[in-house]
């Protein structure tokens, strides 16, 4: 697995912003200057990464000036899509049926039948293409204490000052 201090990989995937999609390639925003929030999630419509991106939507981060937001799934962007459009999400979703998951090193072999899909993880990958923050679980259906978006708000707040805090995740609140 990548670690902090590590050169994040680059890596270009399928990936759709509200209706629209298109080819996202790490390497544009970096060398942009602005750093890169990776959500890596199995799969759309799981409860608890839901939670964990309406916290993030709520603050905001996606539209902070040289901050991207980027969640990544093994599902197509067709399904993110909906997905996105139910849940008002903003951020765009990519799909990686295990390409930046495995370059990452959070891939499942194995999960719930689909091969390669990407763990529950989070890494922040600053201008410079170092990783600043990086948290993974192997679990998609746990709740994490403290959750990956209170672990990784600290690194957000300090370099981007602008940065509103989440709320609280509300593991549960599925609707």
């Amino acid at each position: 697995m990548i670690h902090n201090g590590q050169t994040a990989p680059d890596f270009a995937l399928p990936g759709v912003e509200g209706e629209t999609p298109a080819v996202y390639e790490l390497f544009r925003p970096v060398e942009a200057g602005d750093a890169v929030v990776l959500w890596f999630v199995p799969a759309t419509f799981l409860p608890v990464p839901t939670a964990e991106l309406r916290a993030i939507e709520a603050a905001g981060w996606h539209g902070v000036d040289g901050l991207r937001v980027w969640a990544l799934s093994a599902d197509s962007i067709y399904a993110a899509a909906a997905y996105a459009d139910r849940h008002g999400f903003s951020m765009p979703f990519l799909g990686d049926a295990g390409g930046a998951a495995e370059t990452y090193g959070v891939a499942y072999e194995e999960f719930e039948g689909h091969y390669g899909a990407p763990k529950r993880a989070v890494f922040l990958v600053d201008p410079d293409w170092t990783v600043g923050f990086r948290w993974a679980t192997d679990d998609a259906f746990a709740a994490s204490d403290p959750s990956p978006v209170a672990a990784v708000t600290e690194e957000i707040t300090g370099r981007f000052p602008e940065a509103e805090r989440p709320p609280s995740v509300e593991y549960g609140a599925e609707r």
